[in-house]
């Protein structure tokens, strides 16, 4: 899912065999989106504020008939009956991307993030994916996302170098991620 950057977004994609269990935290609840949770999402969204501005009628096409938006595999990780994370199971019948599914749209709200929600919902995902038939999923996310990133490789996503750019942003990031993990051990 592209959020208005004009850098062309990073890639990454997961054979769907072998999903770790799907264990959601205790004080939390897992549910899939509905057509009328268009509201909720961009309110969800737009909280997260790492995916640009969101208002209802922006998150209307994805819950309109015929949106590429699954419903049924498309979740919310909720607390006291309230989304505070969510992601998405994308299809792109007939693009270049065809016939693998996205992930898309992953967000968390800022109080609950650092709960491994991020994680919960995206498994989530998968997991639906896979029960669907599908054999691999991509997702799109953007270099300062690395938070995010280290979900998505915690998931088992793999480095997509979809642009020739790819290869040097996925170094520094590498780096980056690597450095931190080297300080958090040090500090542990």
């Amino acid at each position: 899912m592209t959020n208005g950057n004009s850098a062309t977004q990073l890639h990454m994609a997961r054979a769907l065999d072998g999903l770790p269990t799907l264990v959601v935290p205790d004080g939390y609840a897992l549910r899939t989106l509905t057509a009328g949770d268009a509201a909720a999402w961009a309110a969800l969204l737009d909280r997260n504020a790492e995916l640009d501005s969101w208002t209802v009628e922006r998150a209307a096409p994805y819950f309109a008939p015929g949106s590429t938006m699954v419903l049924e595999a498309s979740f919310f990780v909720t607390r006291a009956g309230e989304p505070v994370a969510t992601a998405q199971l994308h299809l792109h019948p007939d693009d270049s991307y065809a016939p693998s599914p996205e992930l898309g749209w992953v967000a968390a709200s800022p109080e609950h993030q650092g709960h491994g929600l991020g994680y919960v919902v995206c498994l989530a995902v998968l997991h639906q994916a896979a029960a669907a038939g599908h054999d691999r999923i991509f997702l799109k996310t953007d270099d300062n996302r690395l938070p995010a990133i280290a979900t998505y490789l915690r998931l088992g996503f793999e480095p997509w170098m979809v642009d020739p750019t790819a290869p040097e942003r996925w170094r520094a990031i590498q780096q980056i991620l690597g450095n931190r993990q080297d300080r958090e051990g040090r500090a542990g």
